[in-house]
């Protein structure tokens, strides 16, 4: 921006995956696009809890006073698969006992479901809906994000549409 570079697209993974590195950007972080792992609009439960996807997000807003991020959920969905596996657990002070019911999983939690060895080589790797989305400013001048792209996952609804930067 600072040589005049204005590209009508961009794209950024990790790097903006929390809203104040995107505030830091000030005006320039309007439209930038983004992975999207998790939101409060992703259509999911929590196994343990009940919580919606946007019940955890307000709690999680409530009690610290911070703005939701996408790697909550996933945190949140770490319990959920412990509490799930040890209730599978033949036999606790087994660790191959532990490690089975492990491998065995197959559960709904609050970012999708989470089944290891579903697609591909790899009987390690549970896939979880991803999305495209953008970096919009709010009324209140945070940043949140707008679900625009659910080719891949078409059960996370859009909330908003594809914007060009400029």
């Amino acid at each position: 921006s600072q040589q005049g570079f204005k590209p009508k697209i961009a794209s950024v993974g990790k790097a903006l995956l929390f809203p104040v590195a995107v505030e830091a950007l000030g005006d320039l972080g309007q439209n930038l696009s983004t992975e999207v792992w998790w939101t409060p609009h992703h259509p999911f439960a929590s196994s343990l809890s009940g919580q919606s996807a946007g019940e955890l997000a307000a709690a999680f807003e409530k009690e610290t006073g911070k703005q939701w991020t996408q790697p909550i959920g996933f945190a949140h969905a770490l319990f959920e698969i412990a509490a799930d596996t040890l209730k599978r657990t033949g036999d606790l002070g087994d660790p191959a006992s532990i490690r089975d019911a492990l491998a065995a999983t197959e559960l709904d939690t609050v970012v999708g479901k989470v089944k290891w060895g579903g697609e591909g080589p790899f009987k390690n790797v549970a896939k979880t809906p991803l999305v495209g989305g953008q970096w919009r400013r709010q009324e209140n001048g945070r940043y949140d994000i707008a679900i625009v792209s659910n080719s891949e996952a078409p059960a996370v609804p859009t909330t908003g549409s594809f914007e060009l930067i400029a």
